[in-house]
């Protein structure tokens, strides 16, 4: 169960992070994308801190995910274009994946 955690947190960190640089590159200077790519990496770190048996790897996937929901919150509202259900479910996969490290 433990490299279903690390794989579903490692591609919602890296698909997060592939969004994040691709948002960067069409917009200059914003401040959602580079909190995007902060909370991408303290998840992938994370799933890295999990693979290595370390402990606190909980601490970097809370923080990760909790970046990554407020700058996609930020990002719907700043765009004017807020679907609140892509928000709800991001932030219900967040609370799996959180809970998935707490317990592991």
């Amino acid at each position: 169960m433990n490299i279903v955690l690390c794989i579903v947190s490692g591609a919602f960190g890296g698909l997060s992070l592939f969004a994040a640089v691709y948002q960067l590159r069409t917009e200059k200077r914003s401040l959602s994308a580079a909190l995007m790519i902060g909370g991408s990496l303290l998840l992938i770190a994370a799933v890295l801190l999990n693979l290595a048996k370390l402990q606190y790897d909980f601490v970097f996937a809370l923080i990760g995910c909790t970046a990554i929901c407020a700058s996609a919150i930020r990002n719907g509202l700043k765009s004017g274009n807020f679907h609140i259900q892509h928000h709800i479910i991001r932030i219900v996969l967040s609370l799996v994946l959180v809970g998935g490290f707490v317990l592991s």
